[in-house]
């Protein structure tokens, strides 16, 4: 008996080691190799990952874009309709003011549109559309006179400022019954014939007499700026500026003399 179990213990065990190689083979071609190779597919997986990481942050980077694009051209289509708006808001208030101008009696008046001025700081020159005016026709701003028609096109018309240096205006001084006359100096204005005793003070405006017949009475002028009496003179040296800031103004009033017919 004992030499049985001698003869069948070598069996036994060369059974126990065939059945763990074919365990030990079969786990070789399944689990072995996929934990075996996993740290290499992992690293392969990561730049997919990066790469897929870096589309989406360039796909979410250009709608930020496209968006950001786009509430620029909001922001500035609104300014623009705010910017158009204010300007149109000014232009009525001018047009109202040049009504309230136009109540002077004895002349036509006309709403004229400014296209153009002359190159220089103080536009000695204007050019507005309008029809139906004529040369010498008077030019007024909300604020005050502004000058004269020089020449008339087919719808257009040219305008003298009072900066010219031909152009006189009747002023009256101010708490008296007496005239001066404004003229142009190219950047200000010079009231002559003023005298020593009755000098207006800095600061006060004059008005148009309405001597000559040439400008409507009572349109401010211009304003005081210096005041300087001459040794020996009866007349005082008086600069001023005028009142008009016609630079600025989109429309401007043209005053036509109605003429009495016979």
């Amino acid at each position: 008996m004992a030499l049985v179990r001698r003869r069948y213990k070598p069996w036994l065990i060369g059974s126990l080691i065939v059945i763990a190689l074919l365990s030990a083979s079969r786990f070789s071609t399944g689990s072995w190799p996929m934990l075996a190779t996993w740290p290499a597919l992992e690293a392969l997986h990561k730049p997919v990952q990066w790469w897929d990481s870096l589309s989406l942050w360039f796909t979410d980077s250009e709608k930020l874009q496209e968006q950001y694009l786009a509430f620029h051209k909001k922001a500035q289509q609104q300014a623009a309709l705010i910017q158009e708006s204010n300007a149109l808001r000014e232009e009525n208030r001018q047009l109202r003011s040049i009504l309230d101008i136009s109540g002077i009696t004895g002349y036509r008046w006309h709403a004229a549109k400014v296209r153009g001025r002359s190159p220089e700081k103080m536009s000695q020159r204007i050019l507005l559309q309008v029809y139906g005016v004529s040369k010498d026709d008077v030019i007024v701003s909300s604020e005050g006179l502004v000058g004269i028609v020089d020449t008339v096109s087919e719808n257009h018309a040219t305008v003298r400022t009072v900066f010219d240096a031909s152009i006189s205006v009747p002023v009256t001084i101010p708490g008296t019954a007496l005239a001066a006359l404004a003229r142009g100096q190219g950047e200000s204005l010079s009231i002559d014939f003023v005298p020593l005793g009755i000098a207006p003070k800095t600061g006060e405006v004059l008005y148009t007499s309405g001597a000559g017949g040439l400008f409507p009475p009572g349109i401010a002028v211009a304003r005081i700026t210096e005041v300087t009496p001459i040794p020996g003179q009866l007349f005082v040296k008086v600069a001023a500026e005028p009142v008009a800031h016609w630079q600025r103004d989109n429309w401007l009033a043209v005053a036509s003399q109605l003429h009495a017919t016979p």
